[in-house]
């Protein structure tokens, strides 16, 4: 499992490099049907995704999930998200689907499988500004989702976020961040998101504490905590705290 974990990391930051582009796809998958579906994309779809990395296809995919026992279920859209990554968005928008293959790589339909329900879709196109990954294993991952005033302003004080969050990620237990700006949907009655940051941690607790305002949090100046509260007035308008299902490795073929 730990190597699963490292290749998120893999996945959000080498595969993402800045000027890559992902997009996340959300689904909602019922409790009843969960093992089915896991079990699928761990012994299925993440062979034939492994295959469309080492063929140079996609730069990474991976599977996540919601972590349980945190909100009501209910409440939110979404309780699993597939991400892609690609080196552009070339790439991204010129991408092949990797499920197609299935029959070819296993003999048999894959509607010889017994089916998942799955109750809604979304999907979230963004390219890559800034990331970092440490040697460390990681396994908890937030997502955050926002509104900058400013894309400009923001980008550059991502920048330097990332390099307090750098420099004290050891202590913190902070393996991974990135930042990225949302490319579709820009949706002012629906989505009005366009700034989106990633945090991978090595434990529950350090995620705990980055939420309150602790860990790697607590390492950035008052000055830069304002420059963001004044240019994200509003915050995030959700975040998600996820964990890993299973992920592809770098192409064996670099």
């Amino acid at each position: 499992m730990k190597n699963l974990i490292f290749y998120l990391l893999v996945l959000l930051t080498f595969n993402l490099y800045a000027q890559g582009a992902f997009y996340i796809h959300g689904v909602n998958v019922p409790p009843e049907h969960a093992e089915h579906f896991e079990n699928m994309e761990i012994n299925y779809l993440s062979k034939l995704a492994q295959d469309a990395v080492d063929e140079g296809e996609m730069r990474g995919w991976a599977l996540l999930k919601r972590t349980p026992m945190i909100g009501n279920a209910a409440d939110y859209k979404f309780n699993y998200f597939w991400v892609h990554s690609f080196k552009d968005i070339d790439q991204m928008t010129t991408r092949k689907g990797f499920w197609e293959n299935f029959k070819k790589k296993f003999g048999f339909e894959r509607s010889a499988l017994k089916s998942t329900e799955i109750d809604a879709h979304g999907f979230y196109y963004f390219k890559t500004h800034t990331e970092f990954a440490t040697e460390n294993i990681g396994k908890y991952i937030i997502f955050n989702h926002g509104r900058a005033l400013d894309l400009d302003k923001q980008r550059r004080w991502s920048d330097e976020v990332s390099k307090v969050f750098k420099e004290n990620a050891d202590e913190s237990g902070m393996a991974g961040w990135g930042a990225a700006i949302q490319i579709a949907p820009q949706d002012r009655f629906s989505d009005r998101n366009n700034i989106f940051y990633w945090d991978v941690y090595e434990t529950l607790t350090d995620v705990m504490k980055h939420m309150a305002g602790e860990a790697a949090i607590s390492n950035i100046s008052p000055e830069l905590k304002n420059k963001f509260s004044e240019n994200m007035p509003d915050g995030f308008s959700y975040r998600n705290i996820l964990e890993l299902v299973v992920a592809t490795t770098n192409s064996k073929n670099k």
